[in-house]
């Protein structure tokens, strides 16, 4: 991740890794649901390895 990241986008990475920890996909899932109705935006993994956001996350 980058330096410049923002309060809210670690909030949001944040809460969805708790979901994920928690519950799995589902607890992920109900993150994403939580964060969007806060206006706080989404977290989307993919395991493309050419993905530059989600390639260091694939492994």
């Amino acid at each position: 991740m980058s330096a410049g990241i923002t309060f809210r986008e670690r909030l949001t990475r944040t809460i969805h890794a708790a979901g994920l920890h928690l519950a799995g996909e589902r607890g992920g899932n109900a993150a994403n649901a939580l964060t969007d109705f806060l206006r706080l935006g989404r977290v989307e993994l993919c395991a493309d390895p050419s993905c530059a956001d989600c390639a260091q996350l694939a492994t």
